[in-house]
């Protein structure tokens, strides 16, 4: 069976027995061809730089979903690998040296963003328990100052 086959089998769910959908082939991995509208002479210098796993996870989506919107819209090409036993990611950034500096400036912004929200809900976790330990904890009477 081609690909082909396999994803009309897969949008056809209801008539396909859980064993058969078993035997059908995995979606292969993205494969990272250059899009037509970048130019060869722009993959020679790369731009690169490393990020927490979940910051990237938080920029691109699951397994990164969003990276080609991202190419688009910056036209330039991005490589995201794990490395260090998944704890990093590298980012590749391929294009001219402005359009590499400028992607590079934006992921940056975006993993500051994400890492002062993360920070902030802790705070605010933590905040909460907080209140609760001290809502549930003794009471003592409050006495007025005379």
């Amino acid at each position: 069976m081609d690909s082909t086959g396999a994803a009309e089998a897969q949008g056809a769910e209801s008539d396909i027995s859980s064993e058969e959908l078993l035997e059908l082939p995995l979606m292969s991995p993205r494969i990272h061809t250059r899009p037509w509208w970048f130019p060869v002479q722009e993959l020679k210098n790369p731009l690169v730089f490393s990020l927490e796993a979940w910051l990237a996870d938080s920029i691109f989506g699951p397994d990164r979903v969003l990276v080609p919107k991202i190419e688009w819209m910056s036209q330039a090409l991005l490589m995201v690998d794990e490395v260090n036993a998944g704890n990093l990611v590298e980012i590749t950034v391929f294009g001219r040296p402005t359009v590499q500096h400028r992607v590079k400036n934006v992921l940056l912004s975006l993993a500051l963003r994400h890492r002062e929200h993360r920070a902030r809900a802790e705070k605010m976790e933590q905040l909460e328990e907080f209140l609760k330990a001290r809502a549930s904890g003794p009471q003592t009477p409050q006495h007025p100052v005379a």
